[in-house]
């Protein structure tokens, strides 16, 4: 099901593909002991729980073109007996059978929806993907609570992670990139914004002296 399902997302034109092993969704299921009773080839000992992801990133890999990137999603920690150590020995299993990128989420299995070691609070899963792209090599993709344009650049630029996931900050703004592009300067004239949206922006700031758009928190600090 999954190579069938990677054969028709690259038909379609996708770029990249991502399968997703956190959650308590059925790969995570296998994955932790907390839900794994199994007493065969694929239940017991942490290789044998992670068997089953192996089977499906092999048969995704080899069905999934090579230039275009291949992301698995882990719950690097799911508080219920699969752990970072865990998630850390997966990672460079996978990496070796040619997945690109991690993508570094946790919770799932049991109580709380994600996990922490403290508060909730900016980017407080960006040390999950630290772990990992250190341990293993392999580039990872930092999520969770990551609001801010120079938030999201300042995990790049320290080498926390390789890549930015937002969410539900999308849903609140869905001219981030727009927006964090304006205020990095990547883009101060809007030229990578559609031409017909550009003129009015950039002749919107050119008219108004010091405009501030309705985004107007600069930073995480401000």
């Amino acid at each position: 099901a999954w190579a069938d399902a990677a054969r028709r997302a690259d038909r379609a034109g996708f770029e990249m593909l991502e399968i997703h092993g956190a959650h308590g969704y059925l790969i995570h299921q296998f994955l932790s002991p907390f839900s794994n009773l199994r007493n065969d080839d694929y239940g017991g000992s942490e290789l044998n729980r992670m068997r089953f992801c192996l089977e499906i990133v092999e048969a995704v890999r080899a069905v999934w073109p090579q230039h275009k990137p291949l992301f698995l999603r882990l719950s690097v920690d799911d508080d219920a007996g699969w752990d970072p150590d865990a998630s850390s020995r997966l990672s460079a299993l996978v990496k070796a059978k040619g997945v690109d990128v991690i993508d570094c989420s946790s919770g799932g299995m049991r109580g709380a929806p994600v996990v922490s070691a403290g508060p909730i609070t900016y980017g407080y899963q960006v040390p999950y993907a630290t772990k990992i792209k250190q341990e293993t090599g392999i580039l990872t993709m930092a999520v969770g609570l990551i609001v801010h344009a120079d938030q999201a650049e300042g995990i790049l630029q320290r080498g926390e992670a390789d890549l930015i996931a937002l969410a539900r900050e999308l849903l609140y703004n869905p001219n981030w990139p727009m927006d964090a592009a304006q205020k990095l300067g990547v883009d101060p004239e809007f030229a990578l914004v559609p031409p017909p949206q550009a003129y009015w922006l950039e002749k919107r700031a050119r008219q108004v002296k010091d405009m501030v758009p309705s985004t107007y928190r600069e930073t995480l600090g401000a």
